[in-house]
């Protein structure tokens, strides 16, 4: 029996579920990140009325802090965020309906009061577009505070010569991808909107996107596509 092979670009690891559901459906994974996350030494501003970390990776990095942010409402982008943040004890205040940093600054501005202080906590490679959105759409203090970096890894021609599927899970993925295109015959699968558009204008083709901006969501894409 042949299997596809479908090479993630993440930083986390697949779960053993996952894998099992794309080997049920003849897809192999290789696992070969395109982004490295490093820690950095940080300090989170005194007297926060909302803290915005938009991915496992920075709540990760905010462990330590939790304990004098007992006052602070905590928003996360995505389940994924959110479960990390359990895991640490503690409940996300506000969780927005798509996982995605445009669509956290449209539905937490209602409940941003005048006044308040609010941070963004976030990897040096993090879109700027949300802070600068809430920044103008709010009458409140927004900050931001660095708390990992992010480095780029590429990956080999002969890894993209074997892919049937390479999946996309971050505009970093596309920014290292970009200029291996014509190396590949592989579909790219792109795990949400920002990534997408990242793709479209850097080229990437064919091209298809996850209707749930997780993994799963890939995941599911994938599977339907090799029904279909």
């Amino acid at each position: 029996m042949t299997f596809k092979k479908l090479v993630l670009t993440g930083s986390r690891r697949p779960t053993s579920a996952q894998l099992n559901r794309l080997r049920t459906g003849q897809v192999e994974v290789m696992y070969h990140p395109v982004i490295e996350t490093v820690p950095v030494a940080f300090e989170l501003p005194e007297a926060l009325d909302w803290l915005i970390v938009t991915s496992p990776t920075g709540v990760t990095q905010l462990k330590s802090q939790l304990d004098r942010l007992q006052q602070t409402k905590i928003a996360v982008v995505g389940t994924k965020t959110a479960a990390v943040l359990e895991k640490l004890g503690r409940t996300p205040d506000f969780i927005p309906s798509a996982f995605t940093g445009d669509a956290l600054v449209d539905e937490l501005q209602p409940f941003i009061e005048p006044g308040q202080r609010i941070c963004f906590a976030r990897g040096n490679r993090s879109r700027q577009e949300p802070l600068e959105r809430l920044r103008h759409a709010v009458a409140a203090e927004v900050v931001e505070v660095v708390t990992y970096e992010t480095n780029l890894r590429t990956i080999s021609s002969d890894v993209l010569q074997h892919a049937s599927y390479i999946g996309l899970q971050s505009p970093s993925a596309v920014e290292v991808l970009a200029s291996s295109r014509h190396q590949t015959r592989g579909t790219y699968v792109a795990i949400g909107p920002i990534t997408e558009q990242a793709a479209r204008t850097s080229g990437l083709t064919p091209l298809l996107v996850a209707k749930t901006f997780t993994l799963d969501g890939l995941i599911d894409c994938i599977l339907e596509e090799e029904l279909s």
